[in-house]
């Protein structure tokens, strides 16, 4: 959640939520009033031109009864955060068909990219690319190392001193620690 804000006056009382999902910015908002016509609770999704797109709502007939009649201290998030809830349910199972990274994820995956495949790099992984990789070499692990990198590797075995020990002792191929003159670990 990005930001999420309620208010409460003697004849309305309203909630906003702003959520990013994914590469999405969706707004939710429920606005509650005296009379049942102004009321509204809807989704709504941030295209690339910057305007909201409507993706689901609540028609006010099927919740407007089950609410509290408006005055300044009613308790805003009881009342409208079960239809935000709902409402964020719905827009979930309609965008989160794509593959939903966290930010350092994605830019970590963005530079591996440009490094294989330059800065305007873009390659698709098949189905069979995926088969081939997993029954092929370690499991994928993808490692945030001390200095701010990230080591992206298949080829270490789970009990390797370079997984084990979260980068600080380097492998040498085989899985094992590499050693220093006098037996001590090597830190790199």
């Amino acid at each position: 959640m990005v930001d999420e804000s309620v208010s409460a006056a003697e004849r309305y009382y309203t909630l906003l939520r702003i959520v990013r999902l994914g590469p999405h910015t969706v707004r939710v908002r429920v606005h509650r009033e005296v009379e049942l016509e102004p009321c509204f609770a809807a989704a709504e999704v941030l295209s690339c031109d910057m305007t909201w797109t409507p993706l689901v709502m609540h028609h006010p007939e099927c919740w407007f009864d089950r609410t509290a009649t408006p005055f300044k201290h009613v308790n805003v998030k009881t009342e409208l955060e079960p239809l935000a809830d709902d409402l964020m349910r719905r827009v979930t199972a309609i965008l989160v068909k794509s593959i939903t990274l966290p930010e350092h994820v994605l830019d970590v995956v963005g530079a591996l990219l440009a490094v294989a495949y330059g800065s305007t790099g873009e390659h698709v992984i098949t189905p069979d690319d995926v088969r081939w990789a997993k029954a092929s070499g370690g499991p994928f692990r993808a490692i945030d190392r001390p200095d701010g990198s990230v080591l992206f590797t298949k080829a270490h075995r789970h009990d390797c001193p370079l997984l084990t020990s979260e980068c600080e002792i380097p492998c040498d191929g085989r899985c094992q620690a590499v050693q220093a003159g006098a037996g001590d670990p090597a830190m790199t």
